[in-house]
C-alpha cells in the first residue's frame, strides 16, 4: 500500500487554540519522510525529503511551523495535530522543550499525559493506550512567543 503526499496533507491538518488571550498566528504544515543514506565512507546520514510517495514502514514527520504575527508576544498557546489513521505514532517524537505535551485516544475530545492515557478494555476495566490508539497530540506552550518569532511543533510516525 502506498499513500500520496496529497492524502497525507488532507488528513493531517493542524488546529490552533489559545488561552485567555487571543493571538494571531500564521501556521504552515510540512509533511516529510525521514530516510537514512549510507555514504561512501560507510557512515549514515538521516535526512528529510518530501513525502511524495510513502510505503508501509517508512517514517513520516509532521511539522507545523507558526509565526506570531500579532502586535503582542503570544502566551498560553494550545496547538493540536491529528495523527492520521494510517500512521502509527512513534513514542517520544512529540516531546518538545518548553511545552506540556498531552495525547488523545478519543478523536481529540479529551487529552491526558501519555502514561495516563487509557481505553476501555474488552471484558471491562481499562488498558493502557498504545501507539496505534493515539488520535491527536496537543502542545501547551506557555510562551512567550515574541512578535515576529517563528517556532514549530512536530511528531513522527510510521505508515502502517
Amino acid at each position: 500500500m502506498t499513500i500520496s503526499r496529497l492524502s497525507i496533507f488532507a488528513i493531517a491538518a493542524a488546529t490552533l487554540a489559545f488561552g485567555a488571550q487571543a493571538h494571531a498566528l500564521e501556521a504552515t504544515q510540512k509533511v516529510e519522510k525521514e530516510i537514512t543514506i549510507t555514504q561512501d565512507d560507510g557512515t549514515t546520514l538521516t535526512k528529510r525529503v518530501a513525502a511524495d510517495l510513502v510505503t508501509p514502514g517508512e517514517k513520516i514527520v509532521y511539522t507545523v511551523s507558526f509565526t506570531n504575527d500579532d502586535a503582542e508576544p503570544a502566551t498560553d498557546l494550545v496547538l493540536a495535530m491529528p495523527v492520521p489513521a494510517d500512521i502509527r505514532f512513534l513514542e517520544g517524537s512529540a516531546d518538545r522543550d518548553g511545552a506540556v505535551v498531552r495525547y488523545s485516544a478519543d478523536g481529540g475530545v479529551t487529552f491526558d499525559e501519555r502514561d495516563a492515557l487509557v481505553l476501555p478494555s474488552v471484558g471491562g476495566g481499562t488498558r493502557a493506550a498504545g501507539p496505534d490508539d493515539i488520535t491527536h497530540i496537543q502542545w501547551r506552550i506557555a510562551g512567550p512567543v515574541a512578535v515576529g518569532e517563528t517556532d514549530a511543533i512536530l511528531f513522527k510516525g510510521r505508515l502502517k
